[in-house]
């Protein structure tokens, strides 16, 4: 069987496609890095596409027809720090197309494509709450977590989960030019994450939080 992750090449992507690798699943990676994608398509023994998701994610129409996966990962995705009004409006755009955009059209065709299966939405914490200097990253993740909220009524044979990830040791603060302060002390490792993250999924859960401080935060907003 496999199982699509995108943003596949590094970070929590990457570990989510190790831990479906070792339930015996066989990995198809996306990433638009195709120097890293190859990278670590290499160490999962895994199929690989370098995709920009933010152009070019109505190809991903094709490899899911290709492949009929049993799991679909929705990981692909970045956040912009900083106040709306001095962010870029291109690099806002680029987000929107690949938080909202590709991970709308990517579970519509694997909704019309798979008859069993797994669809997983990776969300933020970032939706629970007003969040000064991310407000289209927060928007973008409450866009997640309430369509796949929605979603779930209408499926029976596709069980769809969506995480509302914390703050994790990747490379989001970096790309995102955000300052971690003392959510350093907070950080949460990627690999326990990941195992967490898809022993809930398998379980039938449909919110996944990690964390019992983020899971108190999500509760309380």
């Amino acid at each position: 069987m496999y199982a699509i992750v995108t943003g596949g090449s590094r970070g929590l992507g990457y570990h989510l496609a190790k831990e479906l690798k070792k339930r015996g699943y066989d990995i198809i990676l996306i990433a638009k890095d195709e120097k890293r994608l190859k990278k670590t398509a290499k160490s999962l023994d895994a199929k690989y596409y370098a995709l920009d998701l933010a152009k070019n994610y109505k190809e991903m129409k094709e490899i899911i027809k290709k492949y009929s996966p049993h799991v679909v990962v929705n990981n692909a995705g970045f956040g912009i720090y900083g106040k709306l009004k001095n962010q870029d409006w291109e690099r806002i755009r680029e987000m929107l197309n690949v938080n909202v955009y590709a991970v709308t059209y990517i579970t519509k065709i694997a909704l019309e494509n798979m008859e069993e299966g797994y669809i997983l939405n990776i969300a933020s914490v970032a939706a629970c709450g007003k969040q000064k200097n991310l407000s289209v990253y927060a928007a973008t993740k409450a866009y997640v977590a309430h369509l796949s909220k929605c979603i779930m009524k209408e499926q029976k044979d596709i069980h769809i989960s969506y995480l509302l990830l914390g703050p994790t040791r990747t490379d989001f603060f970096k790309n995102a030019n955000m300052p971690t302060g003392y959510l350093e002390k907070l950080m949460m490792d990627p690999d326990k994450v990941a195992r967490y993250t898809i022993n809930k999924m398998f379980k039938g859960k449909r919110k996944i939080v990690p964390g019992w401080i983020y899971k108190f935060y999500c509760l309380m907003k």
